[in-house]
């Protein structure tokens, strides 16, 4: 019994480094992906690719981005100020979020004229290639973040790697 009490917490281990260490950057056709590393939704995937100028996509189980757990939860902060953020090493970056079918659009946070949906900022697109960590937070419930904020639904993605992969996704744009 001794010798399995010793095990347990060693696989246990071994399982959570395989499962961070999975979580980096690569590219699927032409399009830059991660996993996120941690996670109290359904997000999935975050892929970066060429767009207009560039688009930054989630997917995630089963629709839009929603908390793991609350079949209650509905997803209303399509195309509203102040429902989504980014948080790359501390630094925030408000965001929007636009509907596809298969994915959630990020979009820089514009004007009530422009549906509240900007380009991407040049600096969030490098704060991505150049910073350590990205959290994307989703205002989905009245519920208050873990850090107080109205953001209680996030996923964490690592940023080490990033840069030489969204290069490599966005080399061909605008050509």
């Amino acid at each position: 019994m001794n010798k399995l009490a010793a095990i347990v917490p060693t696989a246990a281990l071994l399982c959570a480094l395989a499962a961070a260490a999975h979580a980096e950057w690569r590219l699927d056709e032409g399009v830059a992906i991660v996993e996120p590393t941690q996670t109290n939704g359904t997000v999935e995937l975050l892929a970066v690719m060429c767009g207009d100028p560039v688009h930054v996509e989630l997917y995630s189980r089963g629709g839009p981005v929603l908390p793991d757990g609350d079949a209650a939860a509905k997803a209303e902060y399509f195309y509203l100020p102040g429902k989504v953020r980014a948080m790359v090493d501390g630094q925030p970056f408000p965001l929007a979020a636009g509907a596809s079918d298969e994915t959630v659009v990020l979009f820089a946070e514009g004007t009530k004229a422009e549906n509240y949906m900007a380009p991407l900022r040049a600096d969030f697109i490098e704060a991505i290639k150049s910073g350590r960590e990205l959290t994307l937070g989703f205002d989905v419930t009245p519920a208050s973040g873990a850090d107080g904020s109205p953001f209680e639904t996030t996923a964490t993605f690592p940023l080490e790697g990033s840069r030489g992969m969204i290069d490599q996704a966005l080399a061909g744009c605008g050509k």
